[in-house]
């Protein structure tokens, strides 16, 4: 199969929001109280392997699911941050 620059530019994007989302849920595992930093880094770091699958996805599959893998997390960012 071969990747073509639309398959390349949304996995870029798709890993970028991914990685924009694991780093707010990150944050918000350190705000809550009681927390410490390892605890939260504990429990974010299994998150961080969503990134790199989901630009393999993005590359690797049709442009219908790398829209997915997009909007997915566009859309939970914005409403992360309109919920503050």
């Amino acid at each position: 199969m071969v990747v073509d620059g639309w398959h390349w530019a949304v996995a870029v994007l798709a890993a970028i929001l991914l990685a924009v989302l694991v780093l707010l849920w990150y944050d918000v595992l350190r705000d809550r109280p009681g927390w410490t930093l390892a605890m939260a880094t504990r429990r974010a770091l299994p998150a961080a392997l969503v990134i790199p699958a989901g630009f393999v996805a993005a590359a690797l599959l049709p442009l219908w699911v790398g829209g997915i893998l997009v909007v997915g997390p566009l859309v939970a960012i914005l409403i992360m941050a309109l919920a503050t």
